[in-house]
């Protein structure tokens, strides 16, 4: 409940831009994802002492498309822009075209955000197009970049970068 309403940490996601969580929100979305077939969620801990830095989740995922969509938020504005983010991704990357046996992971984003952006671009993921005014929040229209990465790009996208957490 720490980062869930604060606008500097949650400003560049869609879903929890709005109305402001409550205890109760949190706790229903952890039932229902917890009991969903079509989210796989996990913890990003700090690998030095445990610390929890925040969550990373494959989405939406259609079964009979192999498909799925990844949502990261690193909570902590003192952990951004440290990697945390990019090993997380990197990890889950792994595990969604690995065990889970996924074809394609995409990400949607506000189009201003370039810190993900970034990220996802170094990692292979590809533009796939900007959704114009897709988003209304505090007062106006955002645009939503949407990008992805299929199964066969990833080796080759991760060709000599370190892959540890």
């Amino acid at each position: 409940m720490t980062w869930v309403n604060d606008p500097e940490v949650v400003g560049n996601l869609a879903a929890f831009a709005g109305e402001p969580f409550t205890r109760a929100d949190e706790l229903a979305w952890i039932r229902r994802t917890l009991a969903s077939s079509a989210d796989v969620v996990f913890s990003v801990l700090d690998a030095a002492d445990d610390r929890y830095l925040g969550q990373i989740g494959i989405h939406q995922i259609h079964a009979r498309s192999r498909v799925g969509r990844l949502g990261v938020v690193i909570a902590a504005r003192g952990d951004m822009g440290r990697g945390h983010g990019s090993a997380a991704i990197r990890a889950t990357v792994e595990h969604a075209f690995g065990p889970l046996g996924l074809h394609k992971l995409w990400v949607m984003m506000f189009a201003h955000n370039t810190r993900t952006r970034g990220i996802c671009e170094r990692l292979g993921f590809t533009l796939e197009g900007t959704l114009r005014e897709e988003y209304f929040h505090d007062g106006r229209w955002y645009d939503m970049a949407r990008l992805s990465l299929l199964a066969r790009e990833w080796p080759a996208a991760t060709a000599g970068t370190s892959r540890s957490p």
